[in-house]
């Protein structure tokens, strides 16, 4: 065992759901439940049939628009009954990228359907992921195999009828490869945005929005917090953020504040239900003291200056920051949960670090700072330029929200959770497929419950 460190997980009622786990069973590295979601949303693909068979039937397609979609239309048009079709058309994919069993190792490719047949999910075989260089693959594949599938069953020919191929082509992939990214709401797409729209290395988990993750867990609080903090943190794996001395900093962040190590988040709710975001910082205060994370310098000056104002420090600067990132989700959901409107979150995101720094005499703010730079840009972002963009549309990876540890972006899910439908860009609006997906897939559902249950069954291993 790695680290000393041992938790107990809480759901959002107050109830222990896994006791005495040591923090490494909640690594992205060995809990397999952990594991098995960022496996899923690397190797899938999502299809829009129903948008297929519309853009083709009306000739919409190369359009780069967000919202109308209808300012490129062809005259070639072609009406085929796909969503009708959708199972026969599921079936076929299905052959056609199955992996051969050759050498022992079972296939294990999957195809679901949902939302009335509208929307296909493609899990692309292990065989293949192995295979490619890059997760390219869960994008071109069931792409190309779709078209092909489209050609065969309607009679669709290259040589025949090569107008309505080129149709296929461009309502799958729009104007790509004229464009480098895919048109907003592509008929082709996955959980994470296609690899050529990231910028930077390792950052490849964070190419989904808020409102994706808040849309995947049914807006539960907890649930999308828990979403969000795996993926950020599998996002601090990769890049590299979490090697060697950064390793146990991101996990004790993503167990407090993502996983609700302790209740702690909960106990701040609680404690501060009629409060302001300042009770939740005085709570963080007498419980980091009391749990002896932090404490008072000196008696004396330079450590109590003339005022009566004490300077504080820890010995633990990692468990700090976990609890002071714990602190920060709690005032954000107070801060939400008072106006039942999401765009506060930004004023507790750009105001909080200040104010903890004041109150704890100079200890670092949550993240070391990052989160309070982050948040100055996001409170500009999203209450003056844009008119006032939704804290929700914003991918992981925005060239705003992507500066911190994993630790900002949960505190915006939440605040989406608890929105209470003020929002322009809301998930109704911006994940409706997400929404129909979770009632088909169940890997999303109740996501902190089965952290913690993956952690109960590993941590005997854990030594």
């Amino acid at each position: 065992m790695k680290y000393k460190d041992k938790i107990d997980l809480y759901d959002g009622r107050n109830n222990c759901i896994a006791s005495d786990i040591p923090l490494e069973a909640i690594s992205p590295l060995h809990n397999p439940y952990i594991k098995k979601v960022l496996n899923f949303v690397k190797r899938t693909s999502i299809i829009n049939l129903g948008k297929l068979q519309n853009v083709m039937k009306k000739g919409t397609v190369g359009v780069m628009t967000a919202v109308k979609q209808d300012e490129c239309k062809v005259m070639n048009t072609l009406d085929i009954p796909i969503v009708k079709d959708a199972p026969e058309i599921a079936e076929r994919i299905k052959k056609l990228i199955e992996v051969p069993n050759y050498n022992g190792t079972p296939d294990d490719t999957e195809v679901f359907l949902c939302g009335n047949n509208e929307i296909m999910l493609v899990k692309m075989p292990k065989a293949r992921m192995d295979l490619a260089a890059s997760r390219d693959v869960v994008y071109t594949f069931p792409g190309q195999a779709l078209a092909q599938v489209l050609s065969e069953m309607y009679d669709i020919n290259p040589e025949t009828n090569p107008d309505h191929c080129g149709l296929i082509k461009t309502a799958l992939y729009g104007r790509y490869p004229q464009t480098v990214q895919f048109a907003p709401g592509n008929v082709m797409g996955a959980f994470l945005n296609p690899p050529q729209t990231q910028e930077g290395v390792g950052i490849g988990y964070r190419l989904t929005t808020i409102n994706n993750i808040v849309a995947l867990t049914d807006k539960i609080t907890l649930d999308a917090v828990a979403l969000c903090s795996i993926l950020e943190q599998g996002c601090q794996l990769e890049t590299g953020n979490a090697a060697g001395w950064y390793e146990r900093y991101c996990l004790l962040g993503m167990a407090y504040q993502g996983l609700n190590a302790n209740n702690i988040v909960m106990d701040f709710v609680i404690e501060n239900k009629s409060g302001t975001v300042g009770d939740v910082i005085r709570s963080l205060m007498e419980r980091a003291i009391n749990d002896g994370i932090i404490k008072q310098k000196g008696e004396k000056y330079p450590d109590i200056l003339f005022s009566g104002y004490k300077l504080y420090s820890t010995s633990d600067p990692s468990l700090w920051n976990a609890y002071n990132c714990t602190g920060l989700l709690a005032a954000s959901i107070i801060n939400v949960g008072a106006s039942r409107a999401a765009q506060c979150v930004s004023a507790v995101l750009g105001a909080y670090p200040d104010l903890i720094a004041f109150e704890s005499g100079g200890l670092p703010d949550p993240d070391f700072g990052r989160i309070m730079g982050t948040g100055l840009g996001f409170c500009f972002y999203t209450h003056s330029i844009y008119g006032g963009a939704g804290p929700g549309a914003f991918s992981l990876d925005h060239v705003l929200v992507r500066h911190t540890s994993g630790f900002f972006t949960p505190c915006v899910a939440a605040a989406m959770c608890l929105d209470a439908g003020t929002q322009v860009f809301s998930p109704e609006v911006t994940s409706g497929s997400m929404f129909k997906i979770k009632e088909v897939i169940d890997i999303f559902k109740n996501p902190l419950n089965k952290v913690a249950e993956a952690a109960e069954e590993i941590k005997s291993k854990i030594k």
